[in-house]
């Protein structure tokens, strides 16, 4: 083999390997995506009562009348609460109001209960 046919063998050998690096890669960011799905799961299911909602969802189940302002407050306040907790707050696109935060039930109760008071 002479010196190019080498450098061309090993320029090849390098291409190869570089794709292959790149197919893991992807392979790795798919695998994180899906390992942080069946965390988000997890988390819901291991939430006390297993239920995530929004301050607006949340004041609906329970049959109260809630202003934008006030699901402003209670939304901030849960979230302080989750950040105290540790508990990761979910995000979803809501129509109304652009992306919203998903908390636990025993944390909403709690928030509803303390404007009550």
């Amino acid at each position: 083999m002479t010196q190019i046919q080498l450098l061309a063998a090993i320029a090849q050998q390098m291409a190869q390997q570089e794709q292959y690096l790149l197919e893991q890669q992807q392979q790795q960011t798919q695998i994180l995506a899906r390992l942080k799905a069946v965390e988000v799961e997890q988390d819901r299911v291991n939430t006390p009562c297993g239920h995530k909602y929004s301050v607006v969802g949340f004041a609906n189940l329970q049959g109260l009348e809630i202003s934008v302002k006030d699901a402003g407050t209670k939304g901030r306040k849960a979230s302080a609460l989750c950040r105290k907790q540790g508990i990761e707050i979910e995000r979803i696109h809501d129509p109304r109001f652009g992306k919203v935060g998903l908390y636990p039930e025993s944390i909403l109760v709690e928030v509803f209960k303390a404007e009550q008071n």
